[in-house]
C-alpha cells in the first residue's frame, strides 16, 4: 500500500499570511479583465488592450506570491 503524501490540506489554518492580499489581487484582475473585455467590444481596441495588460500584471503579481508562498 502506498504511503500518503505529507502535504497539508488547504484549510483556514494552513493558509499563508498574505492570503487576503492574493484575494484582492485576484479580484482586481477579474474586474480588470471584465472591464477590458467590455471596453474591447464597446469602445476603443487599443485602450482595451492596455486595460487587459494591466489586469494581467496584477495576476502575475498574485502568481509570484503564490509560487513564492509569501
Amino acid at each position: 500500500m502506498r504511503e500518503r503524501h505529507h502535504l497539508k490540506p488547504l484549510d483556514a489554518d494552513s493558509r499563508d499570511g498574505l492570503h487576503w492580499l492574493r484575494q484582492w489581487l485576484n479580484l482586481i484582475f477579474i474586474i480588470g479583465a471584465i472591464v477590458g473585455m467590455i471596453w474591447y467590444v464597446k469602445g476603443d481596441h487599443n485602450t482595451a488592450i492596455y486595460i487587459l495588460i494591466g489586469a494581467v500584471v496584477f495576476k502575475f503579481i498574485e502568481l509570484t506570491l503564490r509560487i513564492a508562498r509569501l
